[in-house]
């Protein structure tokens, strides 16, 4: 008689066990993102002379931007963090990448270089950016706050430079469904930072020099 009940027991585990019981919600999948540059390159480029070239030094960013995700401004001294917008590449490195490429295209007379460079490089100057906001704040708007110096090819005492609050907006991409709209204006921001340092170069080009303010 014992024997006659195992198979039912066994039934019954099985069923309680099955498929069926399991959640079938699909987890979201994470989204990546890259800044691109927008600027229109020249219809033809000038010969470049070796004393163009102009060097890209590695772009600062503050620490709560330092990290893998897409950071928003929920509210003053809030942020956001969402697990499944990220970035494809390290946040300074895509900004540093994405103003070369701007400027490269803003200023056809120059050729630009990527820190590390040889030391024997004959730069006509080098570019600093230090970042201390980038992104959707709590206004809506996308906004980037920071400075750019622009330095001798050797040395630390600034040719010129100054700090810069530029704003896009309203920030479309401050919710998961449209992410890449914000992220799309964060690349025109790098675009309207490049035309800033784009224009301090050239002055440097004609003689003059800015004092960063």
């Amino acid at each position: 008689m014992r024997r006659h009940l195992v198979v039912p027991l066994l039934l019954a585990g099985y069923a309680a066990s099955s498929p069926a019981c399991v959640s079938l919600k699909r987890t979201p999948e994470a989204r990546f993102f890259v800044l691109r540059s927008l600027a229109d390159p020249p219809a033809a480029a000038p010969a470049t002379a070796p004393a163009d070239l102009v060097g890209v030094l590695p772009v600062l960013v503050p620490d709560y931007l330092d990290r893998p995700q897409v950071v928003t401004w929920a509210a003053p001294g809030e942020l956001r963090i969402d697990e499944f917008l990220r970035w494809a590449e390290p946040l300074d490195a895509g900004v540093s990448r994405t103003l070369a490429e701007n400027l490269d295209a803003l200023l056809p007379e120059h050729r630009l270089v990527r820190w590390p460079w040889p030391a024997s490089t004959p730069l006509r100057c080098r570019i600093r950016v230090g970042l201390q906001q980038f992104g959707p704040q709590t206004s809506g708007d996308l906004g980037l706050n920071g400075t750019f110096v622009l330095l001798p090819p050797r040395g630390a005492r600034p040719l010129g430079g100054r700090r810069v609050d530029l704003r896009r907006g309203p920030a479309a991409g401050t919710t998961s469904g449209d992410a890449s709209l914000g992220v799309e204006a964060m690349s025109e921001l790098l675009l309207d930072l490049a035309r800033e340092i784009a224009t301090a170069i050239k002055g440097l080009s004609a003689g003059g020099s800015e004092t960063a303010k």
